[in-house]
């Protein structure tokens, strides 16, 4: 074996090597975005349900326009009541 074949035979397992080497670094990396993706789906989702859920709890909130216009109402027959209850004793 001359000494240049050994070298190719060096130079092709050094490659072989390095490739070994990213191809793991590939596997780990693609491994933690498809944690990453995982953990953004699962708060995507709690946010989608959270929306919604306060969809459900503001719905209502159209109504307290004809809040005050009634309390008004109230307001004034408590005061009718008053008023004679005033005038009794």
């Amino acid at each position: 074996m001359t000494v240049a074949a050994a070298a190719d035979n060096t130079f092709w397992a050094v490659t072989l090597g390095m490739g070994a080497v990213v191809v793991a670094v590939v596997i780990v990396l693609m491994m933690m975005l498809l944690s990453l993706l995982k953990d953004i789906d699962t708060g995507v989702a709690a946010l989608i349900q959270t929306g919604s859920e306060v969809s459900e709890n503001t719905a209502a909130i159209a109504q307290l326009a004809d809040t005050g216009p009634v309390l008004e109402m109230i307001k004034t027959e408590a005061l009718v009541h008053d008023g004679y209850l005033e005038s009794q004793l």
